[in-house]
């Protein structure tokens, strides 16, 4: 069986509606980063087969893994990892950032877009996806610190950021962000580099470019998910 191929939509209208539950029933106070997985956990688990697929949480991904000599502990992990039994069949690969948080700053979300640009580049049966998600102002604000950030990479006439905003009023276009300049300057800070995977040689390994292409943003009153592919 093949996965749902509206999951990137699933997941930011079912978040969102599920914040907002939760936020009525007086459950506010407990909303984190950890509280989101808890969520898309519960999403992803009931739109895939478990005799087709196997959800794991915190999955140490071999396109992540550490090839230097000096390589010690705990292997880096992405958020959700959904692996099917089938190899025809498209895995599925989420990180997730909770808007507002001590976690959620640009380079972080760099790191994370970063991290799944390199899951794709492993193999292109994996189907990633990033998923923004908090109160409205946070994820307008982290949005904006990203593009405020990150350096703009120019196309021709075209100004082309990592992400494309939510509240652009067009409609989705694919993004090509390259993450070195022509001068060989990393867009990212030194929070990216650390957090990357190296190479035998000691050097982070970084993917060539990162493409995103935004699937679906769901608001209520007071929630946000925006969820984008990284393809």
């Amino acid at each position: 069986m093949q996965q749902r191929k509206d999951i990137g939509k699933r997941l930011a209208d079912g978040i969102t509606a599920k914040l907002e539950f939760d936020y009525v029933c007086e459950r506010g106070h407990s909303f984190s980063e950890y509280h989101l997985h808890g969520v898309m956990n519960e999403i992803i688990s009931s739109i895939i087969s478990p005799k087709d697929f196997i959800p794991r949480s915190g999955f140490p991904h071999p396109a992540l893994a550490r090839n230097d000599d000096r390589a010690s502990g705990r292997q880096r992990e992405v958020d959700f990892y959904v692996y099917a039994h089938d190899p025809s069949a498209q895995n599925v690969c989420v990180e997730a950032k909770w808007a507002g948080s001590n976690y959620c700053t640009w380079d972080r979300v760099l790191l994370d877009l970063c991290r799944l640009a390199l899951v794709r580049e492993h193999s292109l049966t994996n189907d990633c996806f990033f998923v923004l998600s908090g109160p409205i102002d946070q994820v307008k604000s982290t949005i904006e610190s990203l593009h405020k950030n990150m350096p703009k990479r120019k196309y021709g006439s075209n100004s082309i950021s990592i992400l494309e905003s939510p509240n652009s009023g067009q409609a989705a276009t694919n993004h090509e962000y390259s993450l070195m300049d022509w001068g060989g300057r990393f867009a990212g800070n030194k929070l990216v580099l650390d957090g990357l995977p190296r190479k035998k040689n000691g050097r982070p390994r970084l993917p060539l470019k990162i493409r995103t292409v935004l699937v679906r943003s769901s608001s209520t009153n007071n929630w946000q998910t925006v969820v984008w592919r990284v393809h």
